[in-house]
Parts: C-alpha cells; sequence; structure tokens
C-alpha cells in the first residue's frame, strides 16, 4: 500500500495594483507624515511644557526661601534663649551686680572661696573676690548697623581679652529700653532682640526679655515686682 503523499503548498500575495517607484514613493510620504507631529502640536506642546517648569521653579523657590527662614529662626531662637540662661545662672551666682550708664554692661562680681572672709566684714561669702561682664558692642538704636552688633561675656575684667561670643551679630536694643538694667541693688533686667540681617528670607527677628536675682543678695533687697 503506497503512503499518502502531501504537497506544501505556498500562497503567493499578489497586490490589487501593480507597485511602481511613484506609488511607493507617495507611500513613503504619506506614511511619513502621519507618524510626525505638526509645527502647531510642538508649540503647543512647548508651550505646556515650559508653564509646568515655571511652576516647578517658582514652587522650589518658595519653598527654599520657606526652609532657610525656619532654619535662621530656629537658629536665632536658640542662640537667644542660651544666652539668656547663661546670663541668669551667672547672675543668681553672683555676690553684687551693677550695670553702667549706658545700660550696655553689666558687672558681676564673685566669691571665690566662700569659707574665707577675704573682705573683713564677718561675712565669708559675700566677698568681691573677681568680676566678670557681660557687654553689648555695637550701637545703641540703629537697626542699620545691627549685623555687626555683639553681645560677649568677659570671664575675668582682670584679663578682659579672655572672653566669650555669645551671640555674634544681628543684636539691638528693644525700643525705649537698655539692654542691662539693674533694679534695687539686686534684680537684673535683661531686654535684647536679635534680627536676621540676611535678606533672601525676608529676615526674621526675637525679642528677649528675662529677670535674673542673685541668691547670695540682702535680705532688704528681697522683694516681688512685675515687668512692664
Amino acid at each position: 500500500m503506497k503512503s499518502p503523499s502531501y504537497r506544501a503548498s505556498r500562497e503567493v500575495w499578489t497586490p490589487s495594483r501593480p507597485l511602481t517607484a511613484s506609488s511607493l514613493a507617495t507611500g513613503g510620504l504619506q506614511l511619513s507624515a502621519r507618524s510626525a507631529f505638526t509645527l502647531v502640536e510642538i508649540m503647543v506642546a512647548s508651550s505646556i511644557g515650559l508653564l509646568v517648569i515655571a511652576g516647578a521653579m517658582t514652587f522650589l523657590q518658595f519653598a527654599n526661601i520657606s526652609l532657610s527662614g525656619t532654619i535662621a529662626q530656629t537658629g536665632m531662637n536658640q542662640q537667644a534663649g542660651n544666652a539668656i540662661e547663661f546670663i541668669q545662672s551667672r547672675v543668681r551666682l553672683a555676690t553684687s551686680v551693677s550695670n553702667d550708664a549706658s545700660g550696655n554692661v553689666l558687672t558681676m562680681s564673685f566669691d571665690d572661696n566662700p569659707v574665707v572672709d577675704s573682705d573683713g566684714d564677718g561675712i565669708p561669702y559675700n566677698d568681691k573676690d573677681h568680676y566678670e561682664q557681660f557687654q553689648f558692642l555695637g550701637l545703641n538704636g540703629d537697626t542699620n548697623a545691627t549685623a555687626t552688633n555683639r553681645l560677649i561675656y568677659i570671664l575675668n575684667t582682670a584679663s578682659p581679652a579672655n572672653q566669650q561670643v555669645l551671640i555674634p551679630s544681628g543684636v539691638r536694643n528693644l525700643p525705649g529700653y537698655n539692654i542691662f538694667t539693674v533694679t534695687n541693688k539686686s534684680t537684673v533686667i535683661v531686654r535684647f532682640g536679635v534680627v536676621d540681617t540676611y535678606t533672601f528670607d525676608h529676615y526674621h527677628s526675637i525679642d528677649i526679655q528675662a529677670t535674673a536675682v542673685p541668691l547670695n543678695r540682702p535680705a532688704q533687697t528681697s522683694f516681688i515686682s512685675i515687668l512692664p
């Protein structure tokens, strides 16, 4: 018995019309025209892209200003807070406090050895063995010069070169007040402001007002007061 034989068939595609060079060229041009963008479409897309980029740039600029201002305000708050806490801590340990006529210098005396009566008054813990100062260096009331105004601490007035900068710039007077005021020879009132002079973040400031009282003070100076 003979096995069935198979013959592969092949289909041949016949164009409905003959392909010529002109038809191929025309079809190619039509295909290129369909796959490209018109000039109007490109201009519209470019305009939309530019608007999106401009919006993103504006957002980033304002975000940068806001972040810079937040950082500046936080730094000033911490700097001013540390300074006033340090002033209060030194005043509490002082045996006497006084300020100069300008209100820019606060002078404090300290007893180096509370068991030795160095001044011979019969009280060993109220001596004035050395003096320390807090000083405002700059121009009072001139807001244009705050960039050079600073607050320093002198560890011993006998060695004024040995000093520490508490606030390096931006210190100013509060309107109508001295920076240091001593009342009743024992109560120290401290009032000052700190200004950020960086114009990019549209300036920032903080105002500080606090009191400090020496723990080692005469009994007749103890009283209660209210700050204005």
